[in-house]
């Protein structure tokens, strides 16, 4: 016969078991990398709503996720993004670039010691100077810093590789899309960002890219190239 107490020990192993096992199998859609299916998403310095922002991503964004905590993905910052460190830290080799002479260097979210340390770099990394300021460097973080972005906001991705038609205006006014691809076999909706997009029209291309859902299916293009 179990007794009063045992069926309290019971009862409070399953409930830590469950949640042991919800803890550890909420996934940031089980792969590498996502992309971005709203605009404008805050990039957190922890993982939680109320953590201060460090900028924003755009929809149809790629990045790279590292790590996972409950409903939120660690991620890489782009390249776009910025990370302070104290210049007594870092060597100026030119106008453009700094080196790393300590041991590990912080990486913090602007110019100061009480900010947050977005990641670290160690002795000999070389980093982009973007600006210097007192006695801060800004430099351009990639790829050694890190945000929270919650896993609402992003989707698996799936990299189309080779793809080669004509490519031709969209008019569906209803989808992000703006051109079309058409091979000998299908169509596709394309998101194409190239500056100077137009002079691809009525031409043979080649496109790599990444699928994307919003109000339909559609390619957000990487590379876009005339084909030979």
């Amino acid at each position: 016969m179990i007794t009063p107490l045992e069926k309290v020990k019971f009862v409070i192993g399953f409930v830590l078991t469950g949640f042991f096992f919800l803890a550890n199998n909420v996934v940031c859609y089980g792969a590498d990398e996502a992309i971005l299916t709203k605009d404008r998403i805050n990039v957190r310095v922890d993982a939680t709503a109320m953590a201060p922002s460090v900028g924003f991503l755009k929809r149809g964004e790629r990045v790279t996720i590292v790590d996972e905590r409950f409903e939120w993905c660690k991620i890489m910052l782009p390249k776009r993004f910025s990370a302070y460190a104290a210049a007594e830290f870092l060597k100026e080799i030119d106008s453009n670039k700094v080196e790393v002479i300590a041991s590990t260097l912080n990486l913090r979210s602007s110019p100061s010691m009480s900010s947050y340390v977005m990641g670290q770099a160690e002795k000999g990394t070389v980093f982009f100077l973007r600006g210097k300021k007192n006695d801060w460097f800004e430099l351009r973080g990639y790829p050694h810093i890190y945000g929270w972005v919650n896993k609402n906001f992003l989707e698996k991705r799936e990299k189309v590789v080779n793809l080669e038609g004509t490519l031709f205006p969209s008019n569906d006014v209803d989808c992000e899309a703006n051109y079309v691809l058409k091979t000998s076999e299908e169509e596709y909706l394309l998101n194409i960002l190239t500056k100077g997009k137009t002079k691809y029209v009525n031409k043979k291309v080649k496109i790599e890219g990444v699928m994307a859902k919003g109000s339909c299916s559609y390619i957000i293009v990487d590379k876009l190239v005339f084909a030979r």
